[in-house]
């Protein structure tokens, strides 16, 4: 049980991280003038990881306090994660997806030992 919340509390983090890795640049391209939507629609992936991260921080937030379905919304959170990566591989340079390259299959882990790691 300890397996699992500690993978919780660690998804919790860097899930935290990424959203902040989010949030910091499009607020500091509001302050210049653009508006909401514009950001977080072009590129979609913002939008993506705006919906993705929050998702792995509550199944984290869950997996902890060991209440059922938190490992399917990290798990959600996780793929969404992962998708987004892949798109943004596909249309991006390299340097602006390779922390999410490294942390997407990561997080694809810890969500493998939230579901498979039993709760007691």
């Amino acid at each position: 049980m300890w397996i699992r919340r500690l993978a919780g509390l660690v998804g919790i983090v860097v899930a935290a991280w990424m959203l902040w890795e989010t949030i910091n640049p499009v607020m500091r391209q509001i302050s210049f003038g653009s508006d909401l939507a514009t950001e977080l629609l072009s590129p979609p992936t913002t939008l993506m990881r705006f919906i993705a991260t929050p998702l792995m921080i509550v199944g984290g937030l869950l997996a902890v306090l060991a209440v059922r379905g938190g490992a399917w919304a990290f798990s959600i959170g996780a793929l969404l994660f992962a998708a987004m990566t892949g798109l943004m591989a596909v249309s991006a340079d390299y340097t602006l997806w390779r922390d999410e390259a490294v942390l997407a299959p990561f997080l694809l882990v810890i969500s493998g030992v939230l579901i498979f790691c039993h709760r007691k």
